[in-house]
């Protein structure tokens, strides 16, 4: 038996070598990668853009980060390098290659902004496009030229705005499986997949409306950056034949403005080997060392209680230790927090939301909204002092809905018996063999219900507002930023930037470093 043991422990030990050499000769290889580059003048920075575009990252990019941390990129940090190449006087322009990113508009708008600033000090970007999609061209729009590639098989997608969104009842009800789902507020659609086979009326309208919203902003955007009345991009996404636009139809439609290869645009902007620098050779700015700072933390993913180290989401163990630090760090005059959550548990949403209004006694505190802030994300949202909404973020969703599966019929299909040995009321309560209680699903209509009141009161204390007029524009309707603002639910259209400055206004103070949280952790930290 000892053998065992000795054998046992000795694999043990030689597979936790081999993991911590894998480590070491992992960071060593990315240790070597992080040279300092020298930043000739007039040097142009190549940013290329692929893949997941996130508004934060919270895993370092350091040489102890995994590939798979690596492949997400941070929009924070994009924004944070290209505010300090404007100030460069080395650097003369932005080289910018997006394709096939995968981000919301909101995050995108981001990057966007950063560049319009950067070429608001007369430096120059250019775009350089291959095969790209929708998004991918949104960006690039903000660029002084398009380079297209003028290969055949080269292309811009333009595809609009659009989803599909799956219905799976009859599927359940064939294999016995019955969802029970509650619902407050008509327009509260998230459980309809389970429970219905195609969209309801109330719900299709609320989308539909919403998609409307956002499809017009996009065409504006471009049709203001690119210059070409409004009229002719709704018919180049809406009319035109070919599905890919490339070569001298590009040029034709003025979606790009000139067709050469990379080799050939760098030839002719005068741009060589020795002035051209990746964008992740160009290092990030020194934090501030301004006594004043904002803190901005950044809340992105679904609201629940899980404590996973892995995963970036909000819970209240997480948040309330950074707003409780916060609220205790004189340095801080003011906190912006950037929401872009689809929501989750009522329970910690409203704990949050508790400890947001007592820091907001203290100091300042601003929401700025990304992609989406709806439902539990607009519940935290909803008693800042100000809230600031992108054009395209998704909000609203004032609503609760309660989801419940139950196996029984699949069981009797399949041959499953069921025996219950139970001692009390509800010990077999989430117990999803059973076929549910009706006094039980009347019992959690109603809590659901006192919790759908509960949000409604919290959205009428945090913007001031009279319950029926909440009530009207709550039903767990999703809203477009425009009509948000119609409806009260935010103070103004704008980028993070513009609640950053708000939160300084609001302290008072003109001249602050800024701070990020949650702070970002190293693979020794996980």
């Amino acid at each position: 038996m000892r053998k065992k043991w000795f054998a046992f422990g000795c694999l043990t030990s030689f597979v936790l070598v081999i993991v911590f050499l894998l480590v070491v000769f992992h960071s060593l290889g990315n240790l070597g990668k992080k040279k300092a580059v020298k930043i000739e003048p007039s040097s142009f920075l190549e940013l290329k853009l692929s893949g997941e575009i996130r508004d934060y990252n919270e895993f370092k990019d350091d040489f102890f980060s995994s590939p798979m941390q690596k492949k997400t990129i941070s929009a924070n940090d994009v924004v944070l390098k290209i505010n300090k190449a404007a100030k460069d006087k080395n650097i003369s322009g932005i080289i910018l290659e997006p394709n096939w990113i995968k981000s919301g508009f909101a995050t995108v708008n981001e990057i966007i902004s950063a560049l319009e600033n950067f070429k608001a000090t007369g430096k120059k970007v250019y775009a350089y496009l291959e095969m790209c999609g929708n998004k991918d061209y949104y960006l690039a729009s903000v660029a002084d030229s398009i380079y297209l590639n003028p290969s055949a098989s080269a292309g811009i997608l333009l595809t609009g705005i659009g989803g599909n969104i799956l219905f799976y009842k009859e599927l359940l009800d064939k294999l016995g499986i019955e969802m029970q789902v509650i619902h407050a507020g008509k327009y509260k659609g998230a459980g309809e997949p389970f429970s219905r086979n195609q969209m309801s009326e109330p719900f299709k309208e609320s989308v539909d409306e919403l998609f409307s919203d956002l499809y017009e902003q996009m065409l504006k955007e471009i049709s203001r950056r690119r210059n070409i009345p409004y009229s002719q991009v709704k018919k180049i996404y809406e009319k035109r034949d070919d599905v890919f636009i490339n070569k001298q139809n590009a040029i034709d439609l003025r979606i790009a403005d000139e067709l050469a290869f990379k080799e050939a645009m760098l030839e002719k902007l005068n741009i060589n080997k020795k002035n051209l620098v990746k964008f992740s050779d160009y290092r990030m700015p020194i934090p501030s060392l301004k006594p004043d700072k904002i803190a901005v933390i950044f809340a992105q993913g679904g609201i629940s209680q899980s404590k996973s180290e892995l995963e970036e989401n909000i819970s209240a163990a997480k948040f309330n230790k950074i707003l409780d630090k916060l609220e205790e760090d004189k340095t801080v005059k003011a906190v912006v927090m950037r929401v872009n959550s689809p929501g989750g548990s009522a329970l910690e949403s409203e704990i949050i939301l508790n400890k947001i209004k007592a820091l907001k006694k203290k100091k300042p505190f601003v929401i700025s909204m990304g992609n989406v802030a709806a439902s539990g994300g607009y519940y935290i949202s909803c008693d800042a002092d100000y809230i600031v909404a992108d054009p395209f973020t998704i909000t609203g969703s004032i609503g609760v809905i309660g989801m419940f599966p139950n196996f029984n019929k699949l069981g009797t299909k399949i041959g499953i018996h069921s025996n219950v040995i139970k001692k009390g009321k509800y010990s077999t309560l989430f117990d999803p063999w059973q076929k549910p209680d009706k006094s039980v699903l009347k019992n959690f209509e109603s809590e659901i219900k006192e919790t759908y009141a509960e949000f409604k009161n919290r959205v009428a204390e945090g913007r001031k507002l009279k319950i029926d007029k909440v009530e009207e524009i709550a039903q767990g309707r999703v809203w477009s930023s425009s009509d948000a603002f119609k409806n009260q639910l935010i103070d103004a259209e704008g980028t993070l930037d513009d609640a950053v400055k708000k939160a300084a206004e609001l302290a008072g103070i003109s001249s602050y470093g800024k701070i990020f949280y949650p702070k970002q952790k190293s693979f020794f930290e996980l």
